[in-house]
């Protein structure tokens, strides 16, 4: 794998596939895989959710600190060649709100092999002075003709830490369309617990998340901003894009919107976590 560096970038090329990273956003803006675009913008930290019916009281709370609005500084970025000719970046970073004490430290190590496989490693320290965070992952957005998904974890009604007693852990195919649930207010929805793998696919190429340590998934037509944004179901507008997000977490739903706050084990608030996972094109 040939790396090459500039002052904001560093791309990696193989038989058959260009990868492009970000050295002020610690993540792949762009992969291109046998001539096919797999990211239709770059990657994104993800924290945050489309608040829920009952998050109507700790939402102000997470946006307060700026969950909703994370900022990147990038601290070192070094890249070198790993013993079988992949190559391997490491970064170091941090996460804050403009104007706000940064929340969340990383240090992200990204190796891609001869064949573009992607193996990432993620150590993560989080200030245990903010608020229990919403979810911890990665958001891709891939085209649209990514529009059908298998998986192994528990469906195929959405599942959360704290509901998912009418999931069973299974392999399920569904599309994109398919997994949203039509809620008459929109929210975030459609998570799936206890994953080992999610695959998109548009039916020539696929994209393949995994992971030893079961993961958190979602697919959706539709990006949580405008989830957020929207009041009643049928305003909701399709992004164009098919939004694949693998978290680390994310923090049960709970009761809080006329009961008591979500309890303590179905928050994700460890001060020290690690993730990682594998991103693997076909």
């Amino acid at each position: 794998v040939s790396a090459e560096e500039s002052v904001r970038s560093i791309v990696l090329a193989g038989e058959g596939f260009r990868y492009e990273f970000s050295k002020t956003a610690g993540l792949f803006t762009s992969m291109v895989f046998h001539n096919r675009s797999l990211l239709t913008r770059p990657m994104e930290w993800n924290l945050y959710r489309a608040p829920t019916d009952n998050d109507r009281n700790i939402d102000p709370v997470w946006t307060g600190v700026g969950y909703d609005r994370p900022t990147v500084k990038v601290y070192e970025t070094d890249v070198s060649t790993s013993e079988n000719g992949g190559a391997v970046i490491a970064c170091r970073l941090g996460i804050a709100a403009v104007t706000i004490a940064k929340f969340l430290d990383i240090s992200a190590v990204w190796t891609v092999d001869s064949q573009g496989r992607v193996d990432v490693s993620l150590e993560c320290r989080r200030d245990a002075r903010f608020p229990f965070l919403p979810r911890f992952g990665v958001r891709l957005f891939l085209p649209k003709e990514f529009g059908t998904v298998e998986y192994f974890g528990y469906g195929p009604y959405e599942s959360y830490q704290d509901k998912h007693l009418a999931s069973r852990l299974g392999v399920y195919a569904q599309t994109v369309d398919a997994m949203h649930e039509d809620y008459l207010k929109p929210q975030e929805n459609s998570s799936h617990i206890g994953c080992r793998y999610a695959t998109l696919t548009d039916g020539a190429y696929a994209l393949t998340a995994s992971s030893e340590t079961p993961f958190s998934m979602n697919v959706s037509p539709y990006t949580q901003e405008d989830l957020k944004a929207k009041k009643h179901n049928w305003e909701l507008e399709k992004c164009g894009e098919t939004v694949f997000c693998i978290d680390y977490k994310m923090s049960g739903l709970g009761s809080n919107s006329c009961g008591p706050e979500l309890l303590p084990q179905y928050r994700l608030d460890e001060e020290e976590f690690h993730f990682s996972f594998t991103l693997l094109p076909e």
